[in-house]
C-alpha cells in the first residue's frame, strides 16, 4: 500500500522505552541511540527498518526506564586521592582532616555500571513502535492518494477542455493569418492557394494535439502507479516532470487565451501533485 514518510511510534517493554520518528528524505537514513552495552543490537534493528521502508529519515531512541546504573567505588583511586589531599592539607597547615565528605563529592572516584537487561525486551519495544510508525505512514499515504486522485481528475477536465477548444483555435489561427496576408498583399496581388498553404503550416506549428494526448497518457500512468505499490515516489516525480513539460509546451504554442488559461491551471495542479508526492516513499 501507498506510504508517506512521516510517522511516530513509542512503546515500552520491561526496562526499555523506544521512540521512533520518521521524516521525509530522498534516501533511507537511520540514526540510533541505544543504551550502552546493547549497541551490538544496532545492526539487527537497522535490518528491521530496511525490511519495511525504502525512504525516510529515521531517528531511533531507546531509553532505560528502570534503575539505570550501579555505582561502584574505585577504592584504589580513592586511596591515592586521599593521600594527595592529606599531604596538601599538611603542607598548607590546615587544621581539619580530610574526611569522607570530600571524597564523596569527587565523581571520578565512582565507576558506573548498568544493570543487565533483557535484549528481547528492547526488540519487542522496538517492533511495537515500528508498527505504529508504519500505521501512520500508511494513513498519510491514503490521504495523499485521495488528494492526488482528485487533482488528476481536475487535470483530466482541463485537458478535455483544451482538446475541445483546439479545432476552433486552429481555424482561428489560419483565418487570422490569411486575413493578414491578404491585407499585406492586396496591392501587389497574391496566390490564394499559396496563402492558404502557408496558413496551414502556421496552424500545424501551433497544433498541440500531441501534447494533449501525452498528458492523457501520463495521467493514466500516475493513476496506475497510485494503486500499484508502496515505493513509487521517484517514479511519480519523473512522470510529473514530463507532464509539466507538456503543459509548458502548450503555453508556448497557443495564442488562444482560453487554452492558455486552462494550461496554466493544469500546470498549477501538476505542481500541487509534485509537492504532495515529495511525502511519498
Amino acid at each position: 500500500m501507498l506510504q508517506g514518510m512521516t510517522g511516530f511510534g513509542s512503546a515500552q517493554k520491561g526496562d526499555f522505552k523506544v521512540e521512533i520518528r520518521s521524516l521525509n528524505s530522498k534516501h533511507l537514513e537511520i540514526n540510533m541511540r541505544l543504551p550502552h552495552g546493547l549497541v551490538d543490537k544496532e545492526a539487527e534493528l537497522r535490518g528491521k527498518i530496511k525490511e519495511h521502508f525504502s525512504r525516510g529519515k529515521f531517528d531511533v531512541f531507546a531509553y532505560l526506564t528502570g534503575e539505570r546504573m550501579l555505582a561502584r567505588l574505585n577504592a584504589f583511586r580513592a586511596k591515592e586521592v586521599y593521600i594527595a589531599l592529606d599531604s596538601l592539607r599538611k603542607e598548607l597547615l590546615l587544621p581539619d582532616p580530610v574526611g569522607m565528605a570530600e571524597l564523596i563529592g569527587l565523581k571520578e572516584l565512582f565507576v558506573h555500571e548498568e544493570h543487565a537487561h533483557e535484549a528481547p525486551d528492547l526488540l519487542e519495544a522496538f517492533e511495537d513502535a515500528l508498527v505504529q510508525v508504519k500505521r501512520m505512514r500508511l494513513e498519510e499515504g491514503r490521504v495523499i492518494k485521495t488528494d492526488v486522485s482528485g487533482r488528476l481528475d481536475e487535470i483530466g477536465r482541463l485537458r478535455d477542455g483544451i482538446e475541445a477548444l483546439l479545432p476552433a483555435a486552429l481555424e482561428n489561427i489560419k483565418a487570422a493569418f490569411v486575413a493578414r496576408m491578404k491585407a499585406m498583399l492586396a496591392e501587389t496581388g497574391y496566390d490564394e492557394s499559396r496563402v492558404l498553404h502557408e496558413a496551414s503550416v502556421v496552424a500545424e506549428k501551433a497544433d498541440i494535439a500531441e501534447e494533449v494526448t501525452r498528458i492523457s497518457g501520463y495521467t493514466v500512468q500516475i493513476g496506475k502507479l497510485l494503486g500499484s505499490g508502496d515505493k513509487i515516489g521517484r517514479e511519480l516525480d519523473f512522470i510529473l516532470q514530463e507532464l509539466n513539460r507538456e503543459a509548458n509546451t502548450i503555453c508556448s504554442k497557443t495564442v488562444e487565451m482560453e487554452i492558455l488559461n486552462r494550461a496554466i491551471l493544469l500546470k498549477s495542479e501538476v505542481e500541487r501533485i509534485r509537492q504532495q508526492i515529495q511525502n511519498l516513499q
